[in-house]
């Protein structure tokens, strides 16, 4: 089903609550910069016209065994997110800036790299990406799940209680597989979704199947490039049957990526796949995030 949030005032969200958040001292605050066409205080930053800074507000941290997440926000709110990035990997698109805004709404947010520092985007800048594509089959449940286990062991260092997850693209199918098991993470939220990868690239799971194991609350937002079972009830019908809360919001106006601005649709980048830098898709970006924060907001404090 189809359902509008209620319209946001402005200033943002990150906005207002800067002046009392907590902010752990080695963390420098974020410099902000806006491009012309964005309202003041658009988050997150790193959205400005091109040619204008931004400084992540987090730190690299070594998880062991040659894997690594960005961190940022404060543990002492007990919530935390774990980002599921998309398929041009952590350091493609502005990831580290979608973390930063999701710890300004009250949570811990940590990104891990599950590709080596990798990404697809090389193939797809050469036209090769069915290569593409066999390179990310290196990166199957098996391989993720043996990172998060490092991640929530770090949460838990850090004295976590509850855990969501939100992804974008190839990520959005790592939160359904990761909200299969609610003891570790009690929420998700599936960004422009390509869970396709799962019966394409890995354990062959379909997406109907894959939605009848989730057991935590999910939010979908899909554009119109990503299959209509995203927003035609069919996946809806499989949560719901099965007792585990759902919503979906349909980003009509953007295209597959808007959000990350990485990864585009069908081996293209966001640009090649439609997206423009203008109002519209930085609302789209504002939308995705209050929506993520309203969604964490309900189902991580019981």
């Amino acid at each position: 089903r189809v359902r509008e949030e209620p319209s946001q005032s402005s200033p943002s969200l990150a906005s207002s609550l800067s002046s009392f958040l907590p902010r752990p001292p080695h963390q420098p605050k974020p410099k902000t910069s806006t491009m012309s066409c964005c309202p003041a205080g658009a988050l997150p930053a790193s959205y400005a016209e091109k040619g204008s800074s931004f400084t992540p507000a987090g730190e690299t941290i070594d998880l062991g065994g040659g894997a690594r997440m960005y961190a940022t926000g404060d543990p002492r709110w007990k919530t935390a997110i774990v980002v599921m990035h998309d398929v041009f990997g952590l350091d493609g698109g502005h990831h580290r800036a979608l973390c930063d805004a999701l710890a300004a709404g009250g949570h811990y947010v940590v990104c891990p790299d599950f590709y080596e520092a990798g990404s697809i985007e090389p193939y797809y800048n050469r036209g090769a990406a069915n290569e593409g594509k066999e390179w990310l089959k290196r990166f199957n449940w098996a391989w993720c799940s043996a990172i998060l286990e490092r991640v929530y062991a770090h949460l838990d260092g850090k004295g976590i209680t509850s855990t969501g997850s939100i992804g974008f693209c190839w990520g959005a199918w790592a939160v359904a597989k990761a909200c299969q098991d609610p003891g570790r993470v009690q929420a998700g939220v599936w960004c422009h979704p390509s869970c396709q990868v799962g019966r394409e690239l890995y354990e062959g799971e379909t997406e109907q199947e894959l939605a009848q194991r989730v057991k935590s609350p999910t939010l979908i937002l899909p554009s119109p490039q990503e299959a209509e079972l995203y927003r035609n009830g069919e996946l809806a019908a499989i949560f719901e049957a099965n007792g585990v809360a759902n919503d979906m919001v349909y980003f009509h106006d953007q295209s597959h990526g808007w959000m990350t601005r990485g990864a585009g649709f069908l081996g293209k980048s966001w640009v090649d796949s439609g997206g423009r830098e203008n109002l519209t898709s930085i609302v789209g970006v504002q939308r995705g995030v209050n929506l993520t924060l309203g969604w964490f907001a309900k189902h991580l404090h019981k």
